[in-house]
């Protein structure tokens, strides 16, 4: 007989269980609607439910709410399908749903979750989704009585026990809050040519779609701000200026102003008019969806999402919107920009962030470069 470690003892399962169908829906209620998440007998889980309602009356944009919901959704069928309750959680668990997240679909029908195969998620990801869970479990210990030992209390284990998935055991051998976060890969920064946007412009099909890249691509807006406009954020066209301003944009549970040139608001303002004036909605969402079974309702992450992968792969290029926002970051830096001013565009909290998406293509540092060479003295340039 085969002997395992402790921890792959624990990860394999020889008898199959059935498999929880959940489902994320949305009911309609006011200009958002409330996000639900239904189980396998489309019952309401009610922890859920309550923590997306506080989400709610937090102000956090729908589409941030709805990436909670899915997340917790992901988190839930991982819990029925291990057979645990939610209110049971440990060390173990967490870990567990670490190395559920980072396994390929065709290994789970068996019951087994492989350690050292190829994740199909990055690190980054995993560690989005744990922030969501670590936050619905905070949510918890203040209105519930639930104990969690993840964040309630450090736990006492070796190192060595820990360390196929969870990188960052204290030194004390104690784990506390940390359990919640994986080692990430080094993020790979994309700048997109201009051809390359030209190229997905030309390959989307409407001109929704079309405006949203404009939005994106000319003033580095996040894609959540961008599905969070509202027609009372766009002012009026103003020709005598070369740009205006949204104010009190959504960004990340706070709000900033959207700095954006005047002949793209004179897009925006003609889009409202001879397009989004045309579909009666109960809301003032800038742009919303387009397909019959979901007429006018507020666009979300997802739909756009697969609208531009769809149009990528029929271009035959690979970047995400985050890509879309470093360019336009990147291009400010390349003007000689100060990053001060860079970092209130951007609309970033902390200056460091913009430091770190300032990183300078090496063909603008080669260029500067050649000009202070090209004026040196010493090689046989002319001191001014």
């Amino acid at each position: 007989m085969l002997k395992y470690s402790w921890y792959v003892t624990l990860l394999t399962y020889t008898k199959r269980m059935e498999v929880f169908v959940m489902e994320l829906s949305v009911i309609k209620q006011g200009d958002r609607g409330i996000v639900v998440l239904l189980d396998d007998k489309m019952k309401i889980v009610k922890p859920v439910y309550a923590y997306l309602k506080q989400q709610a009356r937090l102000d956090r944009s729908f589409n941030t709410i709805i990436a909670n919901g899915r997340d917790l959704k992901l988190y839930w069928e991982f819990l029925n399908y291990m057979g645990y309750e939610y209110t049971e959680v440990t060390p173990i668990t967490i870990g567990e749903f670490i190395e559920f997240l980072r396994s390929s679909e065709e290994y789970m029908d068996d019951k087994i979750i492989i350690l050292y195969g190829t994740s199909k998620r990055t690190g980054k990801t995993i560690n989005r989704i744990l922030s969501t869970v670590y936050c619905f479990y905070k949510f918890c210990c203040l209105v519930t009585e639930i104990k969690n030992p993840i964040i309630m209390e450090e736990i006492n284990r070796q190192q060595n026990m820990f360390k196929s998935f969870l990188h960052h055991a204290r030194k004390n051998n104690k784990i506390g809050k940390s359990i919640f976060k994986i080692k990430q890969s080094e993020a790979v920064i994309t700048i997109i040519p201009d051809a390359h946007i030209e190229l997905l412009m030309n390959c989307l099909q409407n001109s929704r779609d079309k405006l949203i890249l404009k939005i994106l691509y000319l003033t580095g807006a996040r894609i959540g701000e961008v599905l969070d406009l509202k027609i009372e954020n766009i002012p009026y066209p103003n020709l005598d200026e070369t740009f205006g301003v949204l104010k009190n944009i959504k960004s990340k549970g706070r709000y900033r102003n959207l700095f954006i040139p005047m002949k793209l608001i004179e897009e925006i303002d003609s889009f409202i008019i001879n397009e989004r004036a045309l579909i009666d909605t109960e809301h003032s969402y800038l742009f919303v969806a387009l397909q019959k079974q979901n007429l006018g309702h507020p666009l979300t992450y997802r739909s756009i999402y697969d609208v531009f992968d769809r149009a990528k792969k029929k271009a035959g290029l690979k970047f995400n919107f985050h890509d879309i926002r470093h360019t336009f970051v990147t291009h400010l830096a390349e003007t000689g920009m100060d990053v001060s001013i860079i970092s209130i565009i951007a609309g970033h909290k902390h200056i460091q962030t913009t430091e770190k998406y300032t990183h300078l293509s090496d063909k603008y540092i080669g260029e500067s470069l050649s000009r202070y060479w090209k004026s040196n003295a010493f090689l046989g340039g002319d001191l001014q």
